[in-house]
Order: structure tokens, then C-alpha cells, then sequence
């Protein structure tokens, strides 16, 4: 209903050759405050304790080495001057360089903070108005899922033609070229699981799914500075099998990754003129959300 889910292969892929020893995860952002204190960690797999860890941004004159514990993770923390912080106005991206033994990433990563204060959203300690839309993964001008640079920057260049500094990336993870076109060209996002609608709340199946997408969604997506909101779901049932599910995956979306604010797409109800909000799941989330259908393709 409402969107195609394609099948087969829709997104780009390439074999990639590792060393024994290789950097599969890292983390790399700004701390929220108005200081420019720069802090993350990388995982090495089949890394040992003492290992060694550098992390370098070349423009900022910036770097830190750091060793592995037992587990492979390390630990950094790069206070810097002249950082310009990532936004909608000026979406500045640094080049960060990645080392451990034999591996080495270098990756292209923004710098700004998200929090909230009352009703307001902050971005970069200052309140901001989230102006979008919601977009499918469809392919403009042709049919298909929407998977190239030229899609990414078509569906997101109307955007930005709209007057939006925003956009919900409905309603599962979008490919990785959306995410980069949104982080080069200033556009914040909502990135989302796929949990809609009336799924099996009470099955421990179905939660370790949505759980396991989580994991591959923030763990894969985290650099990205335009991912603002994480959503846990779009649209599903109030009560209290449902409550307990997504509150739970919203736990363990806080401790995957705490610099983001917690999001679903609840439900809503009428009385009159007067569209009511009182979903018992608003209390686990950081940002309440609802659709309006305002226009469909």
C-alpha cells in the first residue's frame, strides 16, 4: 500500500578488501556545549588490546592517537579551534582520517550538535523550525528505487527549491547517497525503521528484527551530521504491547547513540476542528510526530 518496496538488488555494491585487523565502526562527532571538543571511538575487528588508533583532521591541524581495549574499541578526544559547525546555511564538511596497523578510512563528516530544550529544537545550542516534507525512496523521472548521486540531489534539490531545511526519509533507512547529498547540501533528516502500522508487538521474533535494523541503521549512519532524528515508527496502534516494544527499542537507540533526538510518527485523533495528540508513547520520545497528508506523490 501507498509505496513500492522493489526487489532484488536496488542499491549499488562492491567487494572490499580488508587487512586481518580492519576498522568496521567508528564514531566522530562534536560535543554538545559551546565548546569545540571533538570525541568518538573506533572499533578494529580482531583488534587486541594495545592496539594503536590515530584520528586525524588535516584542515582543523587535529589529531589523536588512542590504543584498543580488550574488545577492539577506542576511545578519543580532539579539542580543536576554528571549528566551523555544521548547518542548513553552511554545511561544512571536514576530511577525517581514520588509522589502525594496515587500515586506514577517510571519510567526509560535518560537526554540529541537536538537543532539546522545552518545546524547542536546538541545533548548535540555537532554537531552529523544522520547514520539510516526508519522501519515499522513489526515483524522479523514471521508475524505481531512487539509489543515484543525480536522484539524491534531485529529491533533495526540490526540497531545498521549497524553502525546506528538513526531511523525513520514509519509512525505512534511504541508500547512503541520499544521506551524503543531504549532509553536502544542508538538509536535515529523519531516518527511520521500518516498523509501521500493525506489526506483531507481542512477538520477541519481531522485536529482535526491528532491534537488528536498528543496529544496522545507526551503526552504519551515524557520521552522518544531516541525521538529526532517529524514528523507531510510523503510524502504529496505541496500546500497551506496542507502548513497551518501541519504548524499548528507544532505549536502545539512546545507548547505540546519545548526540541524537528519539522520534516516531504517532497516531492522532479528532474532536471537532482539533487534531489530538495524547499517545501514551510520546512520553519515551524526544520529538512527538504525526503525518498530515497535505499531498501523495
Amino acid at each position: 500500500t501507498d509505496w513500492w518496496n522493489y526487489g532484488g538488488l536496488t542499491r549499488t555494491g562492491a567487494p572490499i578488501e580488508v587487512p586481518e585487523k580492519f576498522i568496521d565502526q567508528y564514531d566522530v562527532h562534536l560535543e554538545r556545549g559551546e565548546g569545540s571538543t571533538i570525541t568518538g571511538w573506533v572499533h578494529v575487528m580482531d583488534a587486541g588490546a594495545g592496539d594503536k588508533v590515530v584520528v586525524s583532521i588535516p584542515e582543523l591541524h587535529a589529531t589523536a592517537s588512542a590504543v584498543t581495549s580488550a574488545d577492539g574499541r577506542s576511545a578519543f578526544h580532539i579539542d580543536v579551534k576554528g571549528l566551523e559547525r555544521w548547518s542548513p546555511e553552511t554545511p561544512k564538511l571536514y576530511e577525517v582520517k581514520i588509522r589502525a596497523g594496515a587500515d586506514s578510512i577517510t571519510d567526509l563528516i560535518g560537526f554540529r550538535t541537536i538537543e532539546v530544550r522545552s518545546t524547542e529544537i536546538l541545533l548548535n545550542g540555537k532554537p531552529i523550525f523544522l520547514r520539510g516534507v516526508t519522501a519515499h525512496a522513489e526515483a524522479p523521472y523514471r521508475t524505481g528505487r531512487a539509489y543515484s548521486e543525480k536522484d539524491a540531489e534531485t529529491l533533495l534539490g526540490w526540497a531545498k527549491d521549497l524553502g525546506c531545511n528538513f526531511m523525513r526519509l520514509a519509512h525505512y533507512p534511504h541508500d547512503e547517497t541520499m544521506l551524503r547529498a543531504a549532509d553536502r547540501m544542508g538538509i536535515l533528516v529523519w531516518s527511520e525503521i521500518p516498523v509501521y502500522w500493525a506489526v506483531e508487538f507481542d512477538n520477541p521474533v519481531v522485536y529482535r528484527k526491528a532491534e537488528q535494523q536498528l543496529n544496522e541503521e545507526i551503526n552504519t549512519s551515524r557520521n552522518h551530521a544531516a541525521i538529526i532524528l532517529w524514528s523507531m515508527a510510523n503510524e502504529t496502534p496505541n496500546n500497551p504491547t506496542r507502548t513497551s516494544f518501541i519504548t524499548k527499542l528507544a532505549e536502545h537507540a539512546r545507548q547505540l547513540d546519545s548526540t541524537r533526538l528519539i522520534t516516531s510518527a504517532l497516531l492522532v485523533r479528532a474532536e471537532g476542528n482539533t487534531k489530538i495528540i495524547d499517545d501514551p508513547l510520546g512520553k519515551a520520545l524526544d520529538v512527538i510526530g504525526f503525518n498530515e497528508y497535505i499531498g501523495w506523490y
